[in-house]
């Protein structure tokens, strides 16, 4: 018996029983692979495609990467095989030969020769393992062959608007416009919390989608401090399994207690449901569940099994939690300033966002490989080599020329002070800092927040028609640039660059209210 029908022989012997690097069971022989909660694989193309020994080897080396490699990087080889042998006008396709490969490189540009690239060290594996279709001449010239990669990191050296990091006004706009749909209630503490992961810890959505009740870790010291570590699970390893390996992440005290507080949400909501779970069972519900699937389970058998629970079967996928973010970030109604468009927002951004800040703060390519939880650090270099800085020196004409788009003026104009929320209490006052006021606070709680400055980016600031903005602008102006002297940091000058444009929108909301007032007579 030749080499090849003894790999056959032996691949038969467990062909009925094959289990995914994310511990999905599943049938080669069937055309459609479940490969993980997110991960279907269509393979009936190949039956009607190939022939043996091709469509054999073909299927054989499938089987043996979506046992060592990710789901997604077996849907990625099966999206690309059927690219290239679609390139093949011989049907059915028996052996790739030297000729095929040379005419489907041929008929890349070279934006898109990764896709032979890609694809290329799948075949050779092929080859390698001896499961055929290959012929040695196609396996030497995949060896020969310098293929341009795919290009990396193209958007954060460009500062792509539309898919760079974020700039400071962009991330402040997003992060406020976040903690304001909290506070307002628009937002539950699910979708807040979902999102804000996504910007302090700059994760991917399939690491989101992970994450169990029990991977935050509350430490305690002998002082009474209290520090927060979330244990979030690792993807795109090789040779990983799902939840097998995990990177732990830091979280202020507020995302901590906000971690707590989602997990006894879950965790009522399940009991809610006549569910009593034992307390070794508890922390292994999602922190974002997929609550069909727990209500099913629980109408199936009246209860959750230790095994379904440790399972992924009641996380939401990566699809949901991604269409998730994207429904969120689009109900904020944030708008960019460099694009005059809504902003838009999705995590890879917030990863970009996230290693971008660091470097401009001085962090090296370590610290930055680190936060983005990469393996090693060819991709995070890209940060390091091009630092972009999205501050510009800002002067008055172009605050009021940025200010309409960049929206942070956040409160509502009055003609008087007595027609303000609490305009009838004089503590209510806001005074510039010659002692003028400039507007009335209608929040009625304590606030420590310095005033005028962080008033005019408050939505419970209401500025007065006849208030002294311009005194307000004119300050911080002056301000920005003696601190640009001082520092010589662009970061630092632009600490208050939020605040200057709401005061410019202030003022030109004024302007537009007199003319407005003196047309009416």
């Amino acid at each position: 018996m030749s080499e090849l029908d003894l790999k056959t022989a032996e691949m038969a012997l467990y062909r009925k029983s094959i289990i995914s690097r994310e511990g999905y069971e599943f049938d080669p022989d069937t055309r459609r692979w479940q490969l993980s909660r997110d991960v279907l694989v269509e393979l009936g193309w190949a039956e009607e495609t190939l022939a043996d020994p091709l469509r054999s080897g073909f299927l054989m080396a499938m089987t043996h990467i979506a046992q060592t490699h990710s789901a997604h990087h077996v849907y990625n080889m099966n999206f690309r095989s059927k690219g290239f042998f679609s390139s093949v006008k011989t049907r059915p396709i028996c052996q790739i030969s030297a000729a095929y490969v040379l005419s489907y490189r041929a008929s890349l540009d070279k934006d898109r020769e990764y896709f032979l690239g890609m694809l290329s060290g799948f075949l050779k594996l092929m080859h390698d393992l001896g499961f055929g279709g290959i012929d040695n001449d196609a396996r030497g010239l995949l060896d020969e062959l310098r293929l341009k990669g795919n290009e990396k990191g193209a958007a954060v050296q460009t500062m792509d608007p539309e898919t760079g990091a974020l700039s400071d006004l962009e991330y402040e706009a997003f992060y406020q416009a976040l903690v304001d749909g909290y506070e307002r209630d628009s937002l539950s503490l699910s979708d807040y919390f979902l999102v804000m992961l996504f910007l302090v810890t700059g994760r991917r959505p399939a690491q989101i989608a992970d994450l169990k009740i029990k991977d935050l870790v509350e430490a305690n010291s002998s002082n009474g401090d209290v520090a927060f570590i979330v244990n979030v699970p690792r993807r795109k390893l090789r040779g990983g399994g799902w939840r097998e390996e995990f990177k732990p992440a830091h979280l202020m005290l507020e995302y901590g207690f906000a971690f707590k507080y989602l997990a006894d949400t879950v965790l009522e909501r399940v009991r809610a449901m006549g569910v009593d779970l034992p307390s070794n069972l508890l922390g292994e519900l999602p922190l974002f569940p997929k609550w069909k699937a727990i209500k099913s389970a629980i109408e199936a058998d009246s209860g959750l099994s230790a095994h379904l629970l440790r399972s992924d079967a009641f996380h939401q996928t990566t699809t949901s939690i991604g269409a998730a973010f994207k429904r969120i970030a689009n109900s904020l109604g944030i708008h960019s300033e460099r694009t005059g468009k809504p902003l838009h927002v999705f995590p890879t951004r917030l990863r970009r966002t996230l290693a971008t800040r660091a470097a401009r703060e001085g962090y090296g390519v370590l610290v930055i490989a680190e936060l983005l939880d990469h393996s090693d650090t060819q991709n995070a270099g890209v940060y390091i080599e091009n630092v972009p800085e999205h501050v510009d020196a800002i002067n008055r004409a172009m605050a009021m020329q940025l200010a309409p788009y960049a929206q942070a003026f956040a409160g509502v104009l009055v003609d008087r002070e007595e027609d303000a929320v609490r305009g009838d209490d004089m503590t209510s006052r806001v005074r510039t800092t010659s002692g003028s006021g400039a507007g009335t606070c209608g929040h009625h709680g304590f606030c420590g927040a310095m005033a005028p400055i962080a008033c005019y980016t408050c939505k419970s600031f209401q500025p007065w028609l006849d208030g002294p903005h311009e005194e307000v602008l004119d300050y911080l102006l002056a301000d920005r640039e003696r601190i640009m002297d001082i520092t010589q940091d662009q970061t630092m000058a632009a600490v208050n660059d939020r605040t200057i444009f709401a005061v410019s929108e202030v003022i030109q909301r004024c302007a537009n209210r007199r003319e407005e007032l003196v047309s009416n007579g």
